[in-house]
């Protein structure tokens, strides 16, 4: 939880520097509107606290933030809708709503590409700038790019074959569009939630088998109602902080300048924490009562990935947006 809840807060703080649009006539205070779906916890507090001190002593007390935690601001369908009219300035995004605003970025999730974090960072890096050009064309400063940990399956009932999906209730996140076909190939009926519902669905058995990483399943107490957790990984969650264009426009040249200095000094240590977390996570929920369930035919699971990269090719992505990812992790994949 501390990488999580830096991630979190470091995201706030960045969009709450000199020079944001909106303003209080009778404060003369910026106010900057942030969404998560990250709920608030003590330490989540003691680090708003700290951050508030540091802008106070930067803005000479101008600049405030309000977030709204926990979903309170809707799920990211609303929370897009909110910032699309204003409600709502900046929030953290998974690609599959950022996709939206950024088409072809739905390759970031594309299953059994990564086996290691150097893949990642070297993809992104080489996506980086026309993605972000996309999606500021579309109205939108994509403030930094983020990984969320190995999408694991977590479920109440051991899951060792795409047999043991059919026989369940796994989760269907609506807005996946790969997660969609995945179902489909494998003749898999699906229960459609949005993650604000998740963790009710899981307490009344709606489902009983959902995907996510373990960092995030904690967060959000999905790993309260499960079992049972995938030992191979099959993903990795991605997605990307996004500020409202017209947000980003109002700051001056050097306020822009010294949010991108702040988020550039601090992002890669937070990264890197959260990843560490997530490993640190995934052991630990093996203590306190998740049984890790392997695979009966990993092979399985990989063949049906590269089946399902290349089945979204024209949908998602183009085939040869997909020949640059895979050549790239190739160059840097593990040594055999």
């Amino acid at each position: 939880m501390r990488a999580l809840v830096s991630i979190v807060v470091l995201s706030i703080a960045l969009v709450a520097l000199p020079g944001g649009p909106r303003s209080e006539a009778d404060t003369g205070n910026f106010v900057i509107k942030v969404a998560t779906l990250v709920p608030r916890t003590q330490d989540l507090a003691v680090q708003e606290k700290r951050y508030n001190q540091r802008l106070a002593e930067a803005t000479n007390g101008r600049i405030q933030f309000k977030t709204y935690f926990g979903g309170s601001a809707g799920d990211d369908q609303t929370v897009i809708r909110k910032m699309k009219i204003g409600q709502v300035d900046a929030a953290p995004l998974g690609t599959d709503v950022v996709a939206r605003y950024v088409h072809q970025c739905t390759v970031l999730m594309a299953p059994q590409t990564f086996t290691n974090w150097k893949q990642v960072d070297a993809v992104r890096s080489a996506l980086a700038v026309e993605f972000n050009d996309e999606a500021y064309k579309n109205g939108f400063k994509v403030m930094s790019w983020w990984d969320g940990g190995q999408v694991r399956i977590f479920s109440k009932n051991p899951v060792r074959n795409f047999g043991d999906l059919r026989k369940g209730r796994p989760w269907l996140y609506p807005e996946s569009a790969l997660l969609k076909e995945f179902y489909q190939m494998i003749n898999v009926t699906g229960v459609p939630l949005p993650l604000s519902e998740v963790y009710s669905g899981l307490m009344t058995n709606m489902i009983d088998t959902v995907w996510m990483s373990s960092v995030l399943g904690t967060a959000f107490r999905w790993t309260t109602e499960t079992k049972y957790v995938s030992t191979m990984p099959v993903s990795v969650i991605q997605g990307a902080f996004l500020l409202r264009r017209a947000v980003w426009d109002g700051f001056s040249k050097e306020d822009q300048a010294t949010l991108t200095t702040i988020l550039n000094d601090q992002s890669a240590a937070t990264q890197a924490d959260f990843r560490r977390d997530d490993e640190k996570t995934y052991k630990k929920l093996q203590t306190r009562g998740i049984t890790p369930i392997d695979f009966d035919k990993p092979q399985d699971w990989l063949d049906m990935g590269k089946k399902l990269r290349k089945k979204m090719v024209g949908r998602s992505y183009s085939q040869d947006l997909l020949d640059r990812v895979e050549a790239i992790t190739k160059q840097y994949a593990d040594k055999t």
